[in-house]
């Protein structure tokens, strides 16, 4: 009997240039050969969520090392990672909890954050085995591989990937001005009301400059980057304690009216807006990079998983309060809305929250570098215009500052929570399932570097030979086991939940509700 393996599934015994290969001495393989071929059982424990588990680990370690030049994001250690999973989460949508005026149920605000902190750690896991079953290191590689059709670097793709970036970068621009426009109106606080109008043009310039300085870097690993977003989350754990205690101690300001946010906000909406995060794929490939020479890759996979889960619950733990707070305001005054007095500590630990955290956002857009004008300057000219339109659209009128909230909101949620799942279904249920053991001809040669060294022969021999066909079946069936946990809680979860709220937002902006 024959024995077929892939060729990059072949140990160095089985090569023909080999000095103990089966070609070199016959008296191992021969006809008149008494050794019989044992068949070893797979005793390595597999990971139950891992779709790549079924593949040689020297050639992801191989392939890990020859692609860790092309992570978007260098490799960066389990601490940092965690630090960029968790800040997302204590922004602008925390902060926004405690801003609302309308009633809401202790109840219904705990189920809901912590639902919509349980869907955003399972969407960010949903990204993590997108990547990993494509091997790809980018958000906009992905999109391309689910929804553009045809392979290559034609015109089609670079219109979806300038077509996608030009989303991110919008995305981007609408957060980062809603940030500034938010971190003016905290420093105004301590500032004279007949000076106001005098200093609110300089506010933005200011802050504009500092974000600036902090964004020279052109990755997220940068130290002035990363101490940046350490600080917007300590600020946000003081914003926080001072809060706690204003709440414990009773010192209230009573106000009859708020400025609104937009159509599509309220308090519930401020805390899925808070559960909404970025970054989840490059930060994926990033500590996979940082990992590259554990073991067994299995490890790299509930790393991922460990930081992903314990960022999201003490995200919700620290967010926790807060919904508490939004609770008691309507209880303890009677029959009047109340807020926490400004004060001084307040409104500079809000400031530090949101502008320490515009450097991340702003570096980690995708934009490009002009290297003919890049050379004589020390911030990229796209980095520049970047920045001056976020604190442009900071300093809009407040029918424009709404829609840029409501449109900011949509966006986020779309790209947390929808987004994964449209293109869950559209890879796993209309393409072709990525071979495991049976490669493609197109990318053989590629996957191989012996596959030049054995001839055409072996190219499409092993998709011919029968037993690898059933090893292939037995294979696919196994993946589709490992992942209809997922695939239900995308259809009777993610879907319904994505198709109520689509619903609920056409409403409110159309007005029925």
């Amino acid at each position: 009997m024959e024995s077929v393996a892939p060729e990059r599934q072949r140990s160095s015994l089985d090569s023909p240039d080999s000095p103990t290969s089966p070609q070199s001495q016959g008296s191992l393989s021969g006809p008149g050969s008494s050794s019989a071929l044992v068949l070893l059982p797979d005793t390595e424990p597999q990971d139950p969520y891992d779709l790549g588990s079924d593949e040689d680990e020297s050639d992801d370690e191989r392939d890990s090392q020859l692609e860790i030049q092309r992570l978007p994001i260098p490799p960066l250690g389990s601490a940092l990672v965690f630090l960029y999973l968790l800040s997302p989460y204590l922004r602008l949508g925390a902060l926004y909890i405690t801003d609302g005026t309308e009633p809401i149920s202790l109840w219904h605000g705990l189920l809901t954050l912590i639902f919509a902190s349980s869907l955003s750690a399972f969407c960010r896991h949903l990204w993590f085995m997108l990547a990993r079953y494509l091997r790809k290191f980018t958000l906009e590689d992905i999109l391309i591989e689910a929804f553009v059709r045809g392979r290559g670097q034609g015109r089609q793709h670079s219109f979806a990937r300038n077509s996608i970036v030009c989303a991110i970068a919008l995305f981007r621009v609408l957060l980062v001005a809603m940030y500034f426009q938010d971190s003016v109106n905290s420093v105004l606080q301590l500032v004279p009301e007949d000076m106001q109008s005098f200093a609110h043009p300089y506010i933005p310039a200011f802050l504009a400059f500092f974000v600036l300085v902090l964004s020279v870097s052109d990755t997220v690993a940068a130290k002035p980057v990363i101490y940046a977003s350490a600080l917007s989350v300590v600020s946000y754990v003081a914003w926080l304690i001072v809060v706690s205690h204003a709440h414990a101690t009773g010192t209230f300001q009573s106000i009859t009216s708020r400025p609104q946010q937009g159509v599509l906000w309220n308090m519930y909406s401020s805390i899925v807006f808070a559960c909404t995060t970025t970054l989840t794929v490059p930060l994926s490939a990033s500590l996979a990079g940082s990992l590259v020479a554990w073991p067994a890759k299995q490890h790299r996979a509930r790393r991922f998983k460990l930081l992903n889960a314990s960022s999201a619950a003490l995200a919700m733990f620290l967010m926790l309060p807060l919904v508490v707070f939004a609770s008691l305001r309507v209880i303890n005054v009677n029959g009047r809305t109340s807020v926490i007095s400004p004060g001084v500590l307040v409104p500079i630990f809000r400031t530090m929250t949101l502008s320490l955290a515009i450097p991340s956002a702003v570096v980690s857009s995708p934009m490009p570098r002009l290297s003919h004008i890049g050379r004589y300057t020390p911030v990229n000219p796209v980095r520049f215009i970047f920045v001056l339109s976020a604190v442009l659209l900071s300093i809009a009128s407040p029918s424009v500052a709404n829609i840029i909230r409501d449109l900011t909101l949509v966006l986020a949620c779309s790209g947390t929570f929808l987004l994964p799942a449209l293109t869950h279904i559209t890879i796993h249920y209309f393409r072709r399932p990525l071979a495991i053991v049976l490669p493609q001809a197109s990318q053989s040669v590629h996957a191989s570097p012996r596959a030049s060294v054995s001839g055409p022969r072996s190219v499409s021999r092993p998709s011919l030979d029968p037993l690898l066909q059933r090893k292939e079946r037995y294979l696919q069936r196994r993946r589709l086991g490992k992942r209809l946990l997922w695939d239900a809680g995308i259809w009777l979860i993610l879907i319904p939940v994505c198709t109520c709220a689509v619903i609920w937002a056409v409403g409110c902006l159309i007005g029925k509700w």
